[in-house]
């Protein structure tokens, strides 16, 4: 590891973060060697052109060859909490129908405005790396348990002034205890390549 590295390590609350940090880092470094050598390709073709014309167009290709590269799905470990059965989950799947689906989905990889939530009851808040959850989320230190969803799903932006969660409070607390009920019933197997991606594969 290079000396500046070690210093941006120090200097950072994790390995993590510093992780985070250095693949950023890594992308706008290779993302400038693209657009290097797009210019050596292009000049061919761009020579009697402004010069504003080629700049703009060599943003564009390198926009969007690097839009391809995402972060890959990140997993929440499987649940280990039992389901949670002071409420109904059968109310609580079609409340989060109506409430949640506009936000949440449950497959890993694909969030919306709101991060997907498939193992989340009992999982820690703002876990996965594949979503960028506002800094206070971040900082509660939360398990998502019975007593902390109730608390967040009541009124989100009271809890957490800067949270991402902008929905309408729910005031009721039955209705609450039916999401919870069935929030914690998602729940799925981490896949095999995830948990261990230096196995050979299985046929």
């Amino acid at each position: 590891m290079k000396k500046g590295h070690i210093v941006v390590k120090k200097v950072m609350n994790s390995s993590s973060e510093y992780d985070r940090y250095k693949q950023a880092n890594l992308l706008v470094l290779k993302n400038i060697i693209v657009s290097k050598n797009l210019i050596e390709r292009l000049k061919p073709i761009t020579q009697f052109a402004p010069s504003t014309l080629v700049t703009s167009l060599v943003m564009v290709l390198t926009l969007a060859l690097t839009a391809c590269e995402k972060t890959p799905p990140d997993y929440r470990a499987e649940v280990t909490l039992p389901e949670y059965t002071a409420g109904d989950a059968v109310k609580g799947k079609l409340l989060y129908k109506d409430a949640c689906t506009q936000c949440h989905q449950l497959t890993p990889g694909l969030n919306k405005k709101g991060p997907q939530l498939l193992n989340v009851y009992g999982a820690p808040a703002a876990e996965l790396e594949d979503y960028n959850y506002s800094q206070s989320l971040q900082e509660t230190g939360w398990t998502w348990d019975a007593e902390t969803l109730d608390t967040y799903i009541a009124d989100p932006v009271k809890v957490l002034p800067d949270s991402k969660m902008l929905s309408d409070p729910m005031p009721n607390a039955t209705e609450r205890t039916d999401i919870i009920a069935y929030l914690s019933t998602l729940r799925a197997p981490v896949p095999a390549e995830v948990v261990n991606p230096d196995a050979p594969p299985t046929e």
